[in-house]
């Protein structure tokens, strides 16, 4: 797994072990893993287009992918959630390098939070 970004991308960002295990593990304790150092492990990172810089300023939800994965290593079977990583591993590197738009986003979350609130007024 040292050299398989997939499998590395599976154990960093989604918390999936090789043994299909969901557990997730800090920069410390995935380098001390590999007998690494936390920079060690972040230059593999680099090398492999999914440094943590990369992957925040990428418009991919991870946080969306990681609850699925939790949810799914609790219903599914080994293989099943292996396929479910392997589709998310190839959506994030299908958008890696596309710029997430922070401003859009914030400006989508306000007017959710306007829509919200207009309901609740609507409904009292």
């Amino acid at each position: 797994m040292r050299d398989d970004p997939f499998g590395l991308f599976c154990l960093y960002y989604l918390g999936l072990s090789p043994e299909g295990q969901y557990r997730f593990q800090n920069a410390n304790q995935i380098a001390k893993r590999f007998n690494w150092t936390v920079t060690d492990l972040m230059e593999v990172l680099r090398k492999q287009g999914q440094h943590p810089d990369v992957v925040l300023n990428t418009d991919f939800p991870m946080a969306r992918h990681q609850a699925d994965v939790q949810i799914a290593v609790q219903m599914e079977s080994l293989d099943e959630v292996r396929a479910r990583a392997l589709v998310i591993w190839e959506e994030f590197r299908a958008r890696r390098g596309k710029r997430r738009d922070w401003l859009a986003e914030i400006e989508r979350e306000k007017e959710q939070d306007r829509e919200q609130r207009r309901e609740q007024r609507r409904s009292n």
